[in-house]
């Protein structure tokens, strides 16, 4: 029996986290990742067969985010086809399977960038994007700014850290 008390679940549907330009920033806990939707209720027995199986996608995502791999691993893990890991996941979680792993790349970024500790192309390769420009598109949708301006506001080294240090010296 799997405990559920691990996935939380959603007050709404938040199919799209996408903002549009000109409304507030997101933060990197704005990007949501819903583990199961309210449909599903608390109860365990309520999940049978393939929708059961793809609780296991959430853990997949967290030691294979930073890979590329085709969508058959990922139905493979849970002991299903790709249609069936497809269609399931969407039931249960709301959001595709993609989008799930996007929102969790996107929200990794967050974490590194705000260390400062790394350029944004090292950190967007290093959490599984593999174009520059795909991640920073992606990043504004999600966050409403660059990687580069997100680094600098909410870096280790922002702006309050670098003018104390300068009027230190």
């Amino acid at each position: 029996m799997v405990d559920l008390s691990s996935f939380p679940m959603l007050e709404e549907d938040t199919s799209s986290n996408r903002r549009p330009s000109g409304h507030a920033r997101a933060e990197p806990e704005d990007i949501v990742l819903p583990e199961a939707r309210t449909e599903i209720g608390d109860n365990a027995a309520q999940l049978t067969g393939s929708r059961l199986a793809v609780l296991r996608g959430p853990q997949f995502v967290q030691q294979h985010f930073h890979e590329k791999f085709p969508a058959s691993a990922i139905a493979k893990y849970c002991g299903l086809s790709r249609f069936q890991f497809s269609r399931s996941f969407h039931h249960v979680f709301g959001i595709t399977f993609r989008e799930y792993l996007l929102r969790y790349r996107i929200r990794e970024a967050c974490v590194r960038l705000s260390k400062g500790t790394a350029p944004v192309t090292e950190i967007a390769y290093a959490v599984g994007f593999h174009d520059g420009s795909y991640f920073a598109r992606m990043f504004r949708r999600y966050t409403g700014m660059l990687p580069s301006q997100y680094a600098r506001e909410h870096g280790q080294n922002g702006p309050d850290i670098d003018s104390a240090a300068a009027a230190r010296a």
